[in-house]
């Protein structure tokens, strides 16, 4: 199948929720139109205070996020590298990984008031693990004699993970990414509703259905589904494409 049939396809999926939104609409109280609410959307998006709303929730995903990648590919490397360092911070990584999402976004905002900080801790804190195992796991699967050439031939550091590890581990951080991202989203839309923050995604969502503003409710929940849609498909995936331009298209 050619990319122009895929994306034809995956359009085709898209437009096929709005019959199944209208008749969901028509049975159930709390779910509006979707005429009602696309006729809305044009006055929501036109005004500054969504996107400064999107933009505070994005830049604390953003924020968060990279503080979990990095510190995923420090814990990582550690737990490759050492078996005596990988049983110790296994157990911190397992317990990260097994953690409710709803109870780090408590705790995290507890400990640190509702401050930013606390925000893109829990962000960090519930990402952190996926790319930790993710790279651990490429990192166990790169070949030893590898690691030997290294050694033999004198490679620095940079040059070591850029011709020798990153091939391997490179579709396990995309992989590991791609959930990391998700989770992401997810997990910063609780903090913001437990949290009580007074701005945010999040606080914005949970005033509408507070309230029963129904129509910004659906409007917030789409414009959510937009945001994950474009940094998967449009950032992560192209940045996947572009990274692994070498291999054949199937």
């Amino acid at each position: 199948m050619s990319r122009a049939e895929r994306t034809l396809w995956s359009g085709a999926a898209l437009i096929l929720l709005i019959p199944a939104w209208y008749l969901a609409a028509a049975q159930a109280t709390f779910i509006e139109s979707p005429f009602a609410v696309l006729a809305a959307l044009p006055h929501f998006l036109s005004d500054p205070a969504t996107w400064s709303n999107i933009g505070l929730t994005l830049g604390r995903v953003v924020a968060g996020l990279s503080l979990g990648v990095v510190a995923g590919f420090a814990a990582a490397f550690v737990m490759s590298r050492s078996r005596f360092m990988g049983d110790v911070l296994g157990w911190y990584v397992i317990a990260a990984l097994r953690t409710p999402s709803a109870i780090a976004a408590i705790l995290a905002l507890a400990i640190f008031k509702g401050s930013e900080v606390g925000y893109i801790l829990v962000v960090a804190f519930i990402t952190f693990p996926y790319m930790a195992m993710g790279m651990r796991d490429g990192l166990n699967s790169a070949d030893n004699e590898l690691d030997e050439m290294s050694r033999i031939y004198h490679l620095g550091l940079l040059t070591q993970v850029r011709h020798v590890w990153a091939p391997y581990v490179a579709p396990y951080i995309f992989a590991s990414l791609r959930n990391a991202h998700a989770l992401a989203w997810k997990v910063i839309v609780v903090a913001e509703i437990f949290g009580a923050a007074r701005a945010g995604f999040g606080a914005k969502f949970e005033h509408a259905w507070e309230y029963m503003f129904m129509i910004e409710v659906h409007l917030w929940l789409l414009v959510f589904m937009a945001i994950v849609l474009i940094a998967e498909y449009g950032l992560i995936r192209t940045l996947e494409k572009h990274t692994f331009r070498w291999r054949k298209e199937a």
